[in-house]
C-alpha cells in the first residue's frame, strides 16, 4: 500500500535511523565516517536544521534532529544520496547502499529527550565496541561531556532540551548519562510506528500538520468520502451525522487518511466536512494506522480505494 506522508513541521524533534541495505556495512573505514560527517555538516548549513546528536555504527546511523523550514525527507534524501554516490565511486560498486525507507520517530522532547540522548550515545556500548561511551570517536557523546564541539553540532540546543543551564551543562550531562532514569528509550512504545510518546502527543502532532492550499491537488474531501462510502456500502448522510457507530468512525478515519495520502488534504478539513472535532478524527487515524499494520485485508481494501482516487 502507498505510504502515508511523514508528519513533518518546523521545530519537531526526530530520531532518524538509517540502515545499510541487507544490514551490510555503510562505513568500511574512518575515512568513510569522516566523509559522512562532512556531508552531514554541509546539509545542516544548507538546510538550517539543528543536529543535536549522532552516532555512526558500522551498518547504521542514529541522528537526533530538530527540523527547520526544509522538510526532513529532503534533508535525508540529499545526505544519503550524496554519501552513496561517493561510496560507490570509492569502492567501484553500484546500487543502493541504504535500506529502503529510513525510520523517523517524532519524539516527545519534554518527556523523552534525555532517554533518546542516552540511547543514541549508548549504542557503541550495547554493541560492545567500547567500554565507555566517551571513548567512541564516532558519536557526539564526548562533545557533550567536554561542553564544546564542532559548530555544526547544536550542543546548546541539546543542553536546553535537557533542561540544563549552559553553565555546568556538561557536568549535568555526565550525571544524566550515569543515571539510567525512569524509562529506557527503547522501552517506550511507539504510536503508529511514527511517534515516541503517548496517544495524546500523537494526536497533538497530527493537529499541527497543515498543508498550504497551493500544493494541494484537485481532490476534495467529498470525493474521497464518496469513494470510501461506496466501498464500505455506507451513505454520506450517515457519515456526516452525529453517529458514533464504529463502522462510521472507521470510514471517517479512512477518508482522512486517504485524503492526506492522495490529495494532501489536512485532517482538520476532513474533520470539518464530517462536522467533527479535529482531535477526534486525528485519534481515529492513529487507531487506523495501527490496524493497517496488523491487517493485510484492510491494507488491500484501502489500497484499492487509493488507486481509484488517483486514477479519477
Amino acid at each position: 500500500m502507498a505510504r502515508a506522508p511523514r508528519i513533518e513541521f518546523p521545530g519537531a524533534l526526530y530520531h532518524v535511523i538509517v540502515r545499510g541495505n541487507e544490514r551490510k556495512a555503510v562505513f568500511r573505514d574512518d575515512a568513510d565516517r569522516e566523509y559522512y560527517l562532512r556531508r552531514l555538516a554541509h546539509y545542516r548549513e544548507r538546510y538550517e536544521f539543528r543536529l543535536i546528536a549522532y552516532c555512526l555504527m558500522s551498518n547504521h546511523v542514529h541522528l537526533a534532529m530538530e527540523t527547520g523550514e526544509v522538510p526532513l525527507s529532503r534533508v535525508i534524501h540529499g545526505l544519503q544520496s550524496s554519501y552513496t554516490q561517493a561510496f560507490n565511486r570509492r569502492y567501484r560498486r553500484s546500487g543502493h547502499l541504504f535500506q529502503g525507507r529510513y525510520k523517523a520517530f517524532l519524539v516527545d522532547a519534554d518527556r523523552y529527550f534525555v532517554a533518546l540522548l542516552r540511547y543514541i550515545h549508548s549504542n557503541p556500548l550495547e554493541a560492545r565496541l567500547t567500554d565507555r561511551a566517551e571513548d567512541y570517536s564516532w558519536s557526539s557523546d564526548s562533545f557533550y561531556r567536554r561542553g564544546r564541539g564542532p559548530n555544526w553540532l547544536d550542543l546548546d540546543r541539546g543542553y536546553s532540551l535537557m533542561g540544563a543551564p549552559r553553565r555546568g551543562a556538561a557536568r549535568k550531562y555526565c550525571e544524566l548519562m550515569g543515571d539510567e532514569g525512569p524509562e529506557r528509550y527503547d522501552a517506550v512504545a511507539s504510536v503508529a510506528q511514527t511517534f515516541k510518546g503517548d496517544e495524546t502527543f500523537a494526536e497533538a502532532m497530527l493537529q499541527k500538520v497543515e498543508v498550504p492550499e497551493l500544493i494541494r491537488r484537485s481532490l476534495h474531501v467529498e470525493q474521497v468520502a464518496r469513494a470510501v462510502a461506496s466501498e464500505m456500502e455506507l451513505d454520506l448522510p450517515s457519515l456526516r451525522s452525529p453517529s458514533r457507530w464504529e463502522g462510521a468512525s472507521r470510514a471517517r478515519a479512512i477518508t482522512a487518511y486517504l485524503g492526506r495520502l492522495c490529495g494532501r488534504i489536512p485532517y482538520a478539513r476532513t474533520a470539518a466536512y464530517f462536522n467533527r472535532d479535529g482531535s477526534s478524527v486525528a485519534k481515529d487515524v492513529v487507531a487506523l494506522d495501527q490496524a493497517l499494520r496488523n491487517s493485510k485485508s484492510l491494507r488491500d481494501r484501502i489500497d484499492g480505494i487509493a488507486r481509484r482516487l488517483i486514477r479519477a
